[in-house]
C-alpha cells in the first residue's frame, strides 16, 4: 500500500469518526439548499435548464465550505494537539503528507456536498413539479467540477494552515473560503449563461479550479519542517 493511500484512508476515516464535523457539516448541506431551493424555483419560471443552474451555482460554494469544514479539523487538529510532530519525524515528504491529508478530507466534504445537491434537486422538483435529476451538464458539474473545486479548497487552506500560526489561519481561514466563494460567483456572472448553467461556464470553472489546486500543491512545496514546528502552539 502506497504512502498517499495510507495518509489519504488515516485522514477519511477520522473525518467520518468525527461527530461534530459530520454534524456541522449535515445540517449546512440541508439547510442552505431548502432556503435557496425557494429562490430557485421561483426565479427559473418553470425552465428546467435554468433550474439545473440554479442548483449548480448554489452546489459548487457548498462544496468550497464543506472542503474547508473537514479541511479545518484534519490540519490544525494535529497542530492543537501536537502529533504534527510525530508526522515530521517519519520518512514522508511535505508534499506527500500535504497530498494525502487533502485527498483524505476532500472525499467526506464531497459525499457531503452530494447529499446537498440531492436535497437541492429534490426540494426544487418538489416546488416545481420538474425533474432536473438528468440534465446532462448538472451531472458533469457534479461528478467532474464540484471535486476539483472541492479538494482545491481544501488543499489551499491546508496548505496556508500548515505554514502559518494558530491566530493567523483563524483570519486567513475566513478570508479564504469567502475568497473561494466570491470568486464562483465572479466566474458564474462573467461567463456566458451568467448565472445559469452551460458549457463554456462548465469549461472556466474546471480550468480556474484546476489552476487553484495547481497553486496550492506549488505552496505546499514550498513549506518546509522548520516552518511548521516554528508555528505549532
Amino acid at each position: 500500500m502506497s504512502t498517499f493511500s495510507v495518509i489519504a484512508g488515516r485522514e477519511m476515516r477520522l473525518a467520518f469518526r468525527n461527530r461534530s464535523v459530520l454534524i456541522t457539516g449535515f445540517i449546512f448541506a440541508v439547510w442552505l439548499p431548502v432556503m435557496s431551493a425557494f429562490g430557485i424555483a421561483a426565479g427559473a419560471g418553470g425552465d428546467a435548464a435554468a433550474l439545473a443552474g440554479g442548483i449548480a451555482a448554489i452546489t459548487l460554494p457548498v462544496g468550497v465550505f464543506m472542503g474547508y469544514i473537514f479541511c479545518a479539523d484534519a490540519f490544525l487538529r494535529e497542530k492543537r494537539d501536537g502529533t504534527i510532530e510525530t508526522l515530521l519525524c517519519t520518512p514522508v515528504s511535505l508534499r506527500r503528507l500535504w497530498e494525502g491529508k487533502a485527498a483524505g478530507v476532500a472525499v467526506p466534504a464531497y459525499l457531503m456536498t452530494l447529499v446537498s445537491a440531492a436535497v437541492t434537486a429534490a426540494t426544487v422538483s418538489a416546488l416545481t413539479g420538474i425533474s432536473v435529476a438528468a440534465e446532462p451538464l448538472l451531472l458533469l458539474h457534479l461528478a467532474v467540477i464540484v471535486p476539483v473545486w472541492v479538494v482545491a479548497s481544501a488543499g489551499l487552506i491546508g496548505a496556508a494552515q500548515l505554514a502559518l500560526g494558530m491566530r493567523e489561519n483563524q483570519i486567513l481561514g475566513f478570508a479564504l473560503i469567502f475568497g473561494f466563494i466570491f470568486l464562483v460567483a465572479g466566474l458564474q456572472q462573467a461567463v456566458p449563461g451568467g448565472s445559469g448553467i452551460s458549457a463554456t461556464a462548465e469549461a472556466v470553472l474546471a480550468a480556474a479550479g484546476l489552476a487553484l489546486l495547481a497553486l496550492a500543491r506549488f505552496i505546499a512545496g514550498k513549506v518546509t519542517k522548520e516552518r511548521i514546528v516554528r508555528t505549532i502552539p
